[in-house]
């Protein structure tokens, strides 16, 4: 069986300096490390991860919830904190919540018991009621950071998009094509940031040109996907014509984009239609659609950094990071269509 000090004895180091190499400590030059890892690919040397996360008392695990992998924006997202993780010399565990806080729950108890070293959290978009899970990876010690949202009441690190921002540059663009009836589509629970933050942006567009939000212009949906944007769309055209429609996710806007043409509508020429986040899909649909680009890569990122400086300094500062949206207008929106009085 190969050992440390072999591949030490063969790179002509100390096994202490072999040590800082597998271990990824500072105090090593470039071409000493590259030595080292050339012996031990040589020697056919694998180092036991078990043993030092034992000395170490790090399991070198971060864990991960997401509420939903089939929307490409949290599957994005998944990937470059993946990817983040390992360059961080970290492995990732994922784990679904699909939008439900108790399971939440179970997911971040089993965390504790599998000994991550720290937990990455995409809230539900149901507001909670009590935070005892938190409290508890609090007591515990496990460091945990909120991606792209954060949970209303309490106090936590969040990496997120300026979601009022977005939310207010998309509104004024309509607005300024002269737009005025404008259905905004958001999601179950108003007391969610995904949506309280978005209607806030919402209505402070409306204001600046003098103007208030009429009651119907606000329209839940029971889940943020493309059906309910179908659906919620088919409901609103059988009663009137509005001029545009903004959706809270790009998923959304898709199935809203559905039902305008399954009535004989047209995008944008009758009805100007735009969503948020800045998925792939949304730049290659039929209309290629108007939205809100979130960063992903730099969410990822930050998100993993600031988590990683929470596992190593046992009093780090507070991290609220908010990231600047990006407006991208495509062909889905254009100037208020003319109309037969």
């Amino acid at each position: 069986m190969i050992k440390l000090t072999d591949v030490a004895e063969k790179a002509g180091v100390s096994t202490a300096t072999a040590s800082l190499v597998f271990n990824n400590r500072p105090g090593v030059n470039k071409e000493t490390r590259e030595n080292v890892i050339r012996a031990a690919r040589e020697l056919g040397y694998m180092p036991n991860n078990v043993a030092r996360s034992l000395a170490m008392k790090k399991s070198q695990t971060i864990g991960l919830v997401v509420t939903d992998i089939e929307n490409p924006f949290f599957g994005s997202l998944t990937r470059y904190i993946d990817e983040a993780t390992h360059q961080n010399n970290y492995s990732l565990i994922l784990a679904v919540s699909r939008d439900d806080p108790e399971l939440e729950n179970q997911i971040l108890q089993k965390f504790i018991g599998e000994r991550v070293d720290g937990i990455l959290v995409v809230p539900t978009q149901l507001a909670r009621a009590e935070f005892r899970i938190y409290e508890l990876l609090a007591k515990r010690g496990v460091p945990f950071v909120f991606a792209t949202t954060f949970y209303p009441g309490y106090d936590g690190d969040y990496v997120m998009t300026d979601l009022e921002q977005g939310s207010y540059r998309l509104t004024r663009y309509l607005l300024e094509l002269g737009h005025r009836d404008i259905v905004f589509l958001v999601s179950s629970d108003l007391r969610s940031p995904i949506s309280d933050l978005r209607i806030s942006g919402f209505k402070r567009a409306f204001a600046e040109f003098s103007l208030e939000v009429e009651g119907e212009s606000i329209v839940q949906c029971q889940r943020p996907d493309f059906q309910s944007g179908y659906g919620a769309t088919k409901g609103i055209l059988e009663k009137r014509q509005p001029d545009a429609v903004i959706a809270i996710n790009d998923v959304l806007a898709l199935g809203v984009l559905k039902a305008i043409k399954e009535v004989g509508l047209r995008v944008p020429d009758d009805i100007s239609v735009a969503g948020y986040d800045g998925v792939i899909f949304s730049s290659i649909a039929d209309v290629p659609l108007t939205t809100v680009r979130q960063n992903v890569s730099e969410i990822a990122r930050l998100a993993v950094q600031l988590l990683i400086r929470k596992i190593s300094d046992a009093s780090p500062q507070e991290g609220r990071v908010l990231i600047p949206p990006e407006l991208m207008v495509r062909d889905s929106t254009g100037p208020k269509p003319r109309r037969a009085p």
